[in-house]
C-alpha cells in the first residue's frame, strides 16, 4: 500500500523538501523507505525520508549505510518531540481565547435567552473580535447594545452587535494609528 498524502507531506516537510541522500532542493522528490519494505521496512515516517528520483532509483532495494539510518531516526525524533511542543504553546496561546468566548457565551446566553436564534458562526464571530483585539468589555457593550436596540428585530440583534463591534474595533485601530504617529 503506498504512503499516505498526509505521511508524504508531513516527511517532505521535515525534510525541508531537500533529498536526504544528495541534499539537492531543486528536483522532483519522491518519499524513499531508508530500510525498503523488502528487507522488513515500515510506513512509519521514522522509516521515509525526502528522496530526489535518481537517489530513489539509484538505491533500489539496498539497504542503506548505518549512519543514514542513524541520522533519520535522530531528526524523526526531533521533529516527534517538536510536535509536542508545538502542540503545547498553541494549547497555552489559544487558552485567554477560550475564556475570552466562554465568558461572551455566557453573556449572550443571558442576554440573548440562549442561542437559538443566532447564527450557525456566532461564535467564530467571537473569536474574530478577541483576535481583531477587541477588549472583553466592549464586547459585552456591544451585545447588550443590540439587545437593547428597541427598533431591531431579533434575527437580526446578533448582525447589529457585530455590526457595532466592529466600528468599535476599526475605532480602537484609528486610535493605535494615531498613538504610532504620534510617537514617530
Amino acid at each position: 500500500m503506498p504512503v499516505s498524502k498526509r505521511t508524504r507531506y508531513e516527511v517532505l516537510k521535515r525534510d525541508n523538501h531537500t533529498c536526504r541522500y544528495c541534499h539537492a532542493a531543486d528536483s522532483p522528490l519522491t518519499v524513499d523507505h531508508v530500510t525498503p519494505v523488502a528487507l522488513g521496512g515500515t510506513d512509519f515516517p521514522d522509516n521515509l525520508v525526502a528522496a530526489c528520483q535518481d537517489c530513489n532509483y539509484g538505491k533500489a532495494s539496498t539497504s542503506p549505510d548505518a549512519a543514514v539510518v542513524a541520522d533519520v531516526e535522530q531528526r524523526s525524533l526531533r521533529w516527534a518531540a517538536a510536535m509536542k511542543v508545538a502542540a503545547q504553546r498553541l494549547s497555552t496561546r489559544d487558552e485567554p481565547m477560550r475564556q475570552y468566548v466562554a465568558y461572551m457565551e455566557d453573556v449572550v446566553r443571558s442576554l440573548f435567552g440562549g442561542y437559538d436564534d443566532l447564527p450557525n458562526d456566532w461564535r467564530e464571530s467571537l473569536v474574530q473580535f478577541y483576535r481583531a483585539g477587541l477588549p472583553l468589555e466592549m464586547t459585552e457593550q456591544a451585545v447588550a447594545l443590540s439587545v437593547a436596540k428597541g427598533n431591531v428585530e431579533w434575527p437580526s440583534k446578533w448582525r447589529y452587535a457585530c455590526g457595532v463591534a466592529w466600528t468599535m474595533i476599526r475605532e480602537l485601530q484609528d486610535e493605535a494609528r494615531l498613538i504610532v504617529e504620534s510617537e514617530d
